[in-house]
């Protein structure tokens, strides 16, 4: 039997992945509790009610004009899973959803 069979650690490149793909998916259930999409310039945004662009950039644009009680039931729905109720797709999201939101935004993706 080959050895790379049993190997079931990730190597740095895929946890990086993991991690920035979090971090994409909590951005976008911030933008989507929020409610950004309905002042979004891309048409496909306002159409399915839910964001689909870039995500970082609109959330850093738009969180100035949010007072920090909507930022923090922004953050009660996030940890729910946002407006639609989705479940972490792993345990990394978990973990970035419960972080605060200057911490999750602070994050540079790849």
């Amino acid at each position: 039997m080959s050895n790379e069979k049993y190997l079931k650690r990730r190597t740095f490149e895929q946890g990086l992945e993991l991690v920035d793909a979090a971090h994409v998916a909590t951005w976008r259930l911030y933008c989507d509790a929020l409610r950004f999409w309905r002042d979004c310039s891309m048409r496909s945004c306002q159409h399915h009610r839910r964001c689909l662009g870039t995500t970082n950039a609109c959330l850093q644009r738009g969180l100035m004009f949010v007072p920090p009680s909507r930022r923090q039931r922004a953050r009660q729905e996030v940890i729910a899973g946002g407006p639609r109720g989705v479940p972490p797709t792993s345990h990394m999201e978990w973990q970035v959803r419960r972080e605060a939101l200057h911490t999750v935004l602070s994050w540079k993706s790849r």
